[in-house]
């Protein structure tokens, strides 16, 4: 339910949202990025008028042109049963559209219906979910949309050759082993109406195993975009069918070209427009020099943006200090928490855990990863993208550690750990930051430097002799139903999976099972926040920073924002000349 990373393997977060928390604290290091920084915020579910098109004119937006944007690699999969990516996500947006989606009011998120007339309803308590789309929805040759072609596409996303993207509706409908039970519409014809029902063209009902009051939030990803059966094939992953505002014209490995399609009907799309002629995406650039092209802004590159290259990190400071930069920086927490997990099967003492946080350099870490422009700091599990997110701080260490305090909680003793890192140049320097915090307070620090080529497999072995060590965590909704399960539930500890501070606690298990029982998304999320701070007083990671996106585009590009995934949303850009 969610994206694991490591903290100190990107110099500029990818993944990111529009919210923000208040950073935390600690000196001159943490001033604000960006005049227009924004302030945490909660998604909302909206109504039917929320769902309904058009989507509200752009001050200022204007028709025309071409916008050019720049990747490192080709986007490999534009199939939707495939598309996870928040590139990917990003420019599928425009050219397919799925059940539900977010859009910005007044700089908040919003869920909507997008194919659907709402974001679905339900009569048992979140175990089975009903949908209807809209009229007019077509595909680009005009042949009306129906659920059967949203039926179609989910049974796609059971095929064992569709590997790329997120599986939560075929486990959900099917379980975990859902393969057993169906393998997709090649080999097992069509699903069973007790599983997923089209009554007639414009109704599609959903059968859950289990409650699940996030469903709307899930079938916000690109895998409930519908497919047209007569046109699916091996050429689909580079240039499937269109339902959106764009469709693909050219796609090789330097460059995707997108042109208007002319049987998208704006007045049933509450989120996109169509303001540029055409689009095309670039590959082959590399971080630094994307960031060098952003900050001359000459010719073409006026015209430029990025789904996805931060700032370069060398860059971090100027384009914080420079007021012509400034006014074109995008600047977001996103859903990103990084933090550093305390294997609490090696480190039992709670003493010693709090020791750790209490010691722990933040501030001096942070500073190595680029200062603000890497994150504000943390005290949850949780991210402030989340709903029902409420901020604390149970320890109250300031950024740059506590030292002093930290030998008070070890009592003379001067334990030994293993803090092991990714060897790269930034994570040796970060090693030393943090084995000089810990010492100061009495640890001895054995430092542990892995081989980036190995680091994944090493630190989720079950017992991979690590006592300390940086992750990260983004959940593919705004919920704690992505974060907490996964990290934390102590039944998943095993090989392979992202209990990295190998917690377990039979407490916490059962509050997990009775949090996911619980039918009322809001409810739900609120208890996930105060199971959050529960957690937290046993102290199995130390929550470092919430991850920040930082991002230039080209002077003559309006409306450019981020999208909830952290890549810069496409929906309402255009030229501005």
């Amino acid at each position: 339910m969610g994206r694991a990373t490591s903290a100190g393997l990107l110099a500029a977060v990818v993944l990111a949202s529009s919210a923000c928390s208040d950073g935390g604290g600690g000196g001159g290091d943490d001033s604000p990025l960006t005049p227009g920084r924004a302030e945490t915020s909660t998604v909302t579910i909206g109504d039917v008028a929320a769902s309904t098109g058009p989507a509200a004119p752009v001050p200022g937006a204007r028709t025309g042109g071409t916008v050019t944007v720049y990747e490192q690699t080709d986007i490999t999969h534009l199939d939707p049963a495939e598309v996870y990516p928040n590139n990917a996500q990003a420019v599928s947006m425009l050219f397919t559209r799925q059940l539900t989606a977010y859009k910005k009011v007044d700089g908040k998120f919003v869920l909507v219906g997008d194919l659907a007339t709402d974001t679905g309803t339900t009569t048992d308590g979140g175990r089975t979910w009903k949908f209807t789309l809209k009229d007019g929805i077509k595909f680009d040759d005009g042949t009306p949309v129906t659920t059967k072609d949203v039926k179609y596409g989910v049974e796609r996303l059971y095929d064992p050759g569709k590997v790329l993207g997120p599986k939560y509706v075929p486990q959900w409908l099917s379980g975990s082993d859902y393969t057993k039970a169906y393998q997709g519409p090649a080999k097992s014809g069509s699903l069973p109406d007790n599983v997923v029902e089209t009554p007639d063209d414009k109704t599609i009902i959903f059968h859950l195993k289990d409650v699940h009051a996030e469903f709307p939030f899930a079938v916000a990803m690109p895998y409930t975009s519908p497919v047209q059966k007569s046109r699916d094939g091996r050429a689909y992953d580079k240039a499937p069918v269109s339902t959106g505002p764009y469709k693909v014209e050219a796609h090789d490995d330097t460059k995707l070209t997108l042109v208007r399609n002319p049987h998208w009907d704006p007045a049933t799309d509450p989120i996109r427009h169509n303001y540029p002629d055409r689009w095309e995406v670039k590959f082959g650039l590399q971080s630094q020099q994307a960031t060098q092209q952003f900050i001359a802004d000459v010719g073409p590159d006026k015209n430029a943006i990025s789904l996805s290259f931060g700032v370069d990190s060398q860059y971090a400071e100027q384009v914080q200090t420079r007021a012509d930069l400034k006014g074109r920086l995008l600047s977001g927490i996103n859903p990103y928490v990084y933090y550093y997990a305390i294997n609490t099967s090696r480190v039992t003492d709670l003493n010693v855990r709090k020791a750790i946080l209490t010691a722990f350099p933040k501030q001096q870490v942070r500073q190595i990863q680029g200062g603000p422009a890497y994150g504000d700091f943390a005290t949850t599990i949780l991210s402030p993208t989340v709903q029902g997110f409420s901020n604390y701080d149970l320890f109250n260490v300031p950024p740059t550690g506590d030292p002093e305090a930290a030998k008070k909680l070890l009592a003379g003793a001067t334990p030994t750990i293993v803090y092991a890192y990714q060897q790269t140049e930034v994570n040796e320097r970060i090693a030393v930051a943090v084995q000089q915090g810990l010492e100061k307070a009495g640890f001895k620090i054995v430092k542990k430097p892995v081989s980036a080529e190995t680091w994944y497999d090493e630190s989720n072995k079950k017992d991979n002799g690590f006592d300390l060590y940086s992750g990260g965590w983004a959940s593919d909704w705004p919920g704690g139903s992505g974060f907490i399960p996964a990290l934390f539930d102590g039944r998943t500890i095993a090989d392979g999976t992202y209990n990295y501070a190998r917690y377990n606690d039979a407490t916490v298990n059962a509050e997990i099972d009775r949090i996911a029982a619980i039918g009322d998304v809001a409810e739900q999320n609120a208890q996930w926040m105060a199971l959050d701070k529960k957690i937290m007083e046993q102290v199995p990671v130390v929550p470092y920073v919430y991850g920040r996106t930082t991002r230039l585009y080209g002077s003559n590009v309006g409306g450019a924002e981020l999208d909830i995934y952290g890549a810069t949303s496409l929906a309402n850009l255009f030229l501005r000349s």
